[in-house]
């Protein structure tokens, strides 16, 4: 059996990740991830054609196994670049579960995939936007015991993602960072206890506007591309106590920001009135890249891919250095 997850919604892909893991390998004992998968397609091939230890299921995890992993936001090529590993999974046993992780594929790349595997299980999983993405925050409130009304739902979809919640910019889009709304949510969810509503107060306590952090002097360094000084403004913050998870919360609030200026979204006056002094230092793509790079440190944490503190040095450094 072969399944394709492919979609921008990260979040969605580990949770069903999770998920069949938990169907056909609960103990852990057959199962092997394979990261950029398409530069070691040795591995998965003796992976894929491996009997399963004690006559159990095999299962291979691929990711990105049919090309190369693009940024977030950039445009698809037309050519998947997959024919080799195409060959591959047409001898893949019935004995094994493959599943293959990919971002965004569009048609004219899925069509020859298809064609090629007409037995494929295909899964689109993209982060949904608008009164989708309040409905979205809304039942996974309730999925921490909480409730959580429409109009409070917006109002923390306004704090979190000004620029990129209500719909798709034209331009260089980075979707809203569903494990970092989530983690939001999980910790609403904890401040109403006993009662288990989340509001409008709750919000505006737990979750301030951009325009109340104090990060202007890292701001100020990354626009100014001074890495060396951004990395200082990182160091004294973390020696004066605040959490790197803080730091990266309110640069990505920061940088949703002057995505509600460089994309032309509209947002509040106020959300906007200390960031429109830095704006020109940040156009889309700018913004684009630094979205998409903040977002994969908080993956990479979330994973427990390395030390919060270092992603954090680093992605800031590469923030300041990124004038293309």
């Amino acid at each position: 059996m072969i399944r394709l997850l492919h979609g921008t919604n990260r979040l969605s892909i580990d949770e069903r990740l999770r998920a069949i893991r938990s169907e056909f390998d609960p103990e852990g004992l057959n199962t092997t991830r394979i990261e950029s998968a398409a530069g070691h397609l040795g591995e998965l091939r003796s992976a894929a054609l491996a009997p399963g230890f004690f006559g159990e299921t095999r299962l291979v995890l691929a990711i990105d196994a049919l090309g190369e992993s693009r940024p977030a936001g950039k445009r698809a090529s037309k050519s998947t670049g997959a024919g080799e590993t195409l060959e591959l999974l047409k001898v893949v046993p019935e004995s094994t579960v493959l599943v293959l992780v990919e971002q965004l594929l569009t048609p004219a790349q899925l069509r020859p995939i298809k064609a090629a595997l007409p037995k494929l299980e295909i899964e689109t999983l993209d982060v949904p936007r608008g009164y989708d993405l309040r409905d979205w925050v809304i039942a996974r409130s309730a999925a921490y015991g909480a409730q959580m009304k429409p109009n409070v739902a917006m109002a923390l979809l306004d704090a979190l993602f000004p620029g990129t919640w209500r719909a798709a910019s034209n331009r260089d889009d980075v979707p809203p960072n569903l494990y970092r709304l989530d983690s939001e949510i999980a910790k609403l969810a904890t401040a109403a206890l006993p009662e288990g509503e989340i509001t409008t107060e709750t919000v505006s306590s737990l979750v301030p506007g951009a325009d109340e952090r104090n990060i202007w002097g890292l701001t100020n360094a990354i626009a100014a591309g001074d890495a060396a000084g951004a990395v200082r403004e990182i160091e004294r913050a973390l020696d004066h106590g605040t959490a790197p998870d803080a730091l990266i919360g309110q640069l990505a609030g920061q940088f949703e920001a002057f995505a509600a200026l460089a994309f032309d979204s509209g947002t509040t006056e106020g959300r906007l009135r200390q960031s429109q002094r830095h704006a020109r230092s940040f156009p889309a793509a700018r913004v684009r890249r630094g979205l998409a790079a903040l977002r994969e440190v908080e993956v990479a944490a979330k994973h427990g891919d390395g030390d919060l503190a270092d992603l954090l040095t680093g992605v800031v450094a590469g923030l300041a250095l990124d004038h293309g």
